[in-house]
């Protein structure tokens, strides 16, 4: 074990949550792991204590405070004694803010908490020297529960690691006030909505990250996150599909001629024996059917959003906003979304639920390029052909734009013979003026004055959410 690892499991002596389990600090690893590749190398302790905030009940961390043992050890040092109370009361205020309490009710995954975390104490990292070592970037904690448990709490601290501590509280407690104003400043708004989709709770990238702490710093995506959760309850109560089997599985769906006799409806056993036989041959008797999802009828929908400079500002908001709440209902129903930005060129496509970060990239994505609808879409017409060949499904394909979207009509006859075409234009103060709109399967048109009401442009989002799906 290295002089580092050993250092931080010794540290978490000093913590000021007690009583939490081997998973919860396998977890804390995780964020410390995290933290590193965003360029944060704060003491485990730290990490295991700020993060359990916002993921365990007080109930569940066993009270906030200093260990006596801790005190014991650093009898020696008074003034290191006195920053472990004033620490553990720091926590203790924390604990209690509403940002935190409210925090805890959404099962927040590792990298929303780990990018709180650096939220929070980037000041505190950026002030404290020992954070700046080069020798600590490529320190990991591993996420081994055996090993974890054999070593944390264990060993002897020597003088540089006393130092190693102290600077780290010292700063951490003169900079108090600049920490519980970061923890008031975290967007509620955003974490709930990133609840709703759910986090990863396995490592992700540098750049994944990157684009989750951009979610807490962009102007935009506030807006788009306010908007989103004005239309997102309309879409909650969407249902997959179901259908009828014979084989024992799920719940009961219905009752039918056909099935197994182990779902015979028992009021079938009323007939005699010769008129039961008879009924039984004749295929006359009733079954309880079970239920099946509808998996010959999926699709799959392709959501293109154009990122040009044409649609910044509100139509930005209200296309990222319907796109998001239009995914969230399609996983609800049991379908198969992906999305991909263009400008002038095709960004990489992006399927909802294999990657944790889509949310965050689908909120702060920025372009700067120019445009060119017809690469583009003579683009995705050989993706969404490559699509209906290789999956044997039906390509639902949706598009947000602008009135200036110009395409050959030969180019959408194409389109259409291969996909359903859905086409939402956002028009402040322009008129629809396009030859190949009458070959659209169906379009959707969001004029100026409904994206300046807020209520009007609520209702232009769900009556095209109430479109999804059918």
């Amino acid at each position: 074990m290295s002089d580092y690892l050993q250092l931080q499991y010794t540290g978490l002596a000093f913590r000021a949550i007690q009583g939490a389990n081997s998973a919860a600090r396998i977890r804390a690893a995780n964020w410390h792991n995290l933290l590193h590749r965003l360029g944060l190398h704060l003491p485990y302790v730290v990490v295991h204590d700020m993060g359990l905030l916002f993921c365990h009940s007080e109930g569940s961390m066993g009270g906030v405070g200093v260990d006596d043992l801790a005190l014991r050890t650093v009898g020696a040092h008074p003034d290191f004694q006195k920053m472990l109370v004033d620490y553990a009361e720091l926590i203790g205020r924390l604990a209690a803010s509403e940002v935190v309490q409210r925090a805890r009710g959404w099962r927040l995954g590792d990298d929303v908490i780990s990018v709180l975390l650096a939220k929070v104490m980037m000041l505190v990292n950026r002030d404290w020297p020992e954070g700046r070592k080069k020798a600590f970037l490529r320190e990991q904690i591993p996420l081994d529960a055996d090993v974890f448990e054999i070593a944390y709490g264990r060993g002897t601290l020597d003088r540089d690691d006393w130092e190693y501590y102290f600077r780290f509280f010292n700063t951490m407690l003169k900079m108090s006030l600049q920490v519980r104003h970061a923890v008031e400043q975290i967007d509620l708004d955003t974490l709930r909505l990133l609840s709703m989709f759910g986090g990863s709770d396995i490592g992700s990238t540098a750049l994944e990250l990157v684009d989750l702490m951009g979610l807490f710093t962009t102007p935009m995506v506030n807006d788009i996150v306010n908007f989103s959760l004005q239309i997102l309850p309309s879409v909650l109560e969407s249902k997959r599909q179901k259908d009828a089997q014979t084989y024992s599985m799920d719940g009961f769906a219905g009752i039918e001629r056909v099935g197994g006799l182990d779902n015979l409806m028992l009021t079938e056993f009323a007939y005699d024996d010769d008129i039961f036989l008879q009924k039984l041959i004749d295929n006359e008797l009733y079954y309880y059917a079970r239920e099946r999802a509808r998996e010959e009828e999926q699709k799959i929908h392709y959501l293109l959003l154009d990122a040009s400079a044409s649609m910044r500002g509100r139509r930005t908001v209200f296309a990222r906003g319907v796109a998001l709440a239009m995914i969230k209902k399609l996983i609800l129903q049991g379908e198969r979304p992906m999305f991909r930005f263009f400008d002038s060129r095709l960004y990489d496509p992006v399927r909802v639920g294999e990657h944790a970060h889509s949310v965050p990239y689908l909120l702060s994505f920025k372009s700067e390029r120019g445009r060119n609808y017809r690469k583009v879409f003579e683009e995705v017409l050989a993706d969404c052909r490559r699509l209906r060949d290789r999956e044997r499904q039906e390509v639902v394909l949706y598009f947000f734009t602008h009135g200036q979207c110009h395409l050959p009509e030969d180019l959408v006859m194409r389109l259409r013979d291969t996909v359903y075409l859905f086409g939402i234009y956002i028009l402040p103060g322009e008129k629809l003026d396009l030859g190949y709109i009458n070959h659209l399967n169906k379009v959707q048109i969001v004029r100026e004055e409904s994206l300046g009401n807020t209520t009007q442009r609520s209702d232009a989002a769900k009556s095209i959410l109430r479109q999804i799906g059918r």
